[in-house]
């Protein structure tokens, strides 16, 4: 790695993929509820949940995982002790957020609506 590269930029990407998540959960709310589009919100709640899911896996703990493969006559073992696949864990946080969100928001309107 070069180390003259910004080490902000791979959040940054995280935090534009998990807004446009944000985005695309209010986008398709406000269509169903037929309401108005608010999505910032939600943006947010989608870029946090994508950086937090991607940063959070790699400091709990999981069960070891030894992988040993052959290349030629050299014998490479690799162990993880955490996550494997955090980005699924980010993807997954990046649209319950906002839809948590969501969900929320259209009890508590409903209950501000009942008499």
């Amino acid at each position: 790695m070069n180390p003259d590269t910004p080490t902000v930029l791979p959040y940054l990407l995280e935090a534009v993929v998990g807004a446009a998540i944000g985005t695309f959960v209010a986008l398709a709310v406000s269509v169903l509820r037929k309401s108005p589009l608010n999505f910032v919100p939600d943006l947010l709640l989608g870029a946090i949940g994508y950086i937090g899911g991607a940063v959070a896996t790699s400091y709990v703990p999981w069960h070891q995982n030894t992988i040993t493969y052959r290349v030629g006559n050299t014998v490479f073992r690799s162990t993880m002790r955490h996550y494997q696949y955090p980005y699924r864990v980010a993807f997954a946080l990046a649209v319950l957020l906002p839809l948590i969100f969501e969900a929320i928001r259209y009890f508590a309107g409903r209950r501000k609506a009942r008499p």
